[in-house]
């Protein structure tokens, strides 16, 4: 069988890096590289017949024109504006991207977090089933009779016109503003890098500190990869966000200070919180955590780290990052091109 060289360019860790890899169909010769820099890149080209890139990094008009083999360009992501589009069709090169379901996953999963706190989700269930007696009589319903907030609940809030901070803005903040868009948010984001001004107002986005996001965001979304011991959202962090707003994380564990989130919200700074990872993983019933969230009327949501879908690490499968590939290969339509 005659292989095709394809070379697979990655920021992510070894296990991703493995599923990808395990996920390669056999008409492929894969050479992945985690965080290549660009010698390495172009010396790598000559022969490649399809580039991988993985959410990010410059594709330009010289590592083009480097790989004269070269059938296709697919982005992992959404996020092409790194990539000489340009120079790409000159070469008569396609250029595709492709939507990572995973991320697409924890950034509904944010959703969930934020309309699930600022409904009071947790607190209405329990009211509801409580099916307490509030001095209301029960009368069967028309278009004129009802009960309408029959339990006299308050601080029930709204997403629309919402001020929403992103704190790390890779793919998965990218496609979380995709699914504010409706909701007419202001998004305020910060990342290590700073996004091209273009980008940002094709994304309707402003660069802020974190302490600006947390100064004024309504609603932070924290998505911050690991970064060591020291977990940068703590107590400060908290104590700077504004009275009445809400945490959400999807983010990577052991980037929140869980007790001091506990007492912000404890203390009635935070209106609320929600959480998808954690410091410790699975969660025990001696954790502060669970013991909290036993408590339907605090304003706390947790689940059990599954925002980017229900796949387990053996059942993780990323054939689909080849799709394109095959369709070239097989004289099928390519998805997601954008030139």
């Amino acid at each position: 069988m005659t292989k095709h060289k394809t070379l697979f360019l990655t920021q992510r860790g070894l296990q991703h890096q493995k599923w990808a890899m395990e996920g390669a169909p056999p008409e492929l010769e894969l050479v992945m590289r985690r965080g290549a820099g660009r010698e390495e890149i172009l010396s790598l080209l000559a022969d490649v017949e399809f580039l991988i890139t993985e959410r990010a990094g410059v594709i330009d008009a010289e590592m083009i024109a480097a790989a004269p083999k070269l059938r296709l360009i697919q982005r992992l992501g959404r996020q092409v504006w790194d990539i000489d589009l340009e120079a790409a069709r000159r070469a008569g090169v396609p250029v595709c991207c492709w939507p990572i379901e995973g991320c697409v996953m924890v950034a509904e999963h944010m959703m969930l977090q934020m309309l699930g706190l600022l409904k009071r989700l947790r607190e209405a269930m329990h009211i509801t089933a409580e099916a307490a007696d509030y001095g209301v009589e029960t009368k069967r319903g028309d278009e004129d009779t009802f009960a309408y907030n029959w339990s006299k609940r308050t601080g029930i809030g709204k997403l629309s016109g919402a001020t929403v901070g992103i704190l790390g803005f890779g793919e998965i903040g990218w496609e979380l503003v995709e699914q504010l868009r409706g909701f007419h948010c202001t998004v305020l984001y910060h990342k290590r890098t700073r996004l091209p001004a273009p980008v940002e107002e094709q994304l309707g986005v402003e660069y802020a500190s974190p302490e600006a996001i947390a100064e004024r965001s309504d609603i932070v979304c924290s998505l911050l990869p690991y970064q060591g011991t020291k977990e940068p959202i703590d107590a400060a962090y908290f104590a700077r966000m504004k009275p009445g707003s809400l945490f959400v994380h999807c983010g990577s564990g052991a980037t929140v200070d869980e007790a001091a989130l506990l007492d912000a919200l404890r203390s009635g700074h935070l209106a609320g919180a929600a959480l998808d990872t954690y410091t410790y993983e699975p969660l025990r019933p001696e954790d502060p955590l669970v013991q909290a969230v036993r408590d339907p009327m605090l304003n706390l949501i947790l689940t059990p780290h599954i925002a980017a879908g229900g796949f387990t690490a053996g059942g993780h499968s990323r054939s689909q990052d080849y799709d394109n590939i095959l369709a070239l290969l097989q004289g099928r339509a390519l998805k997601h091109r954008v030139v």
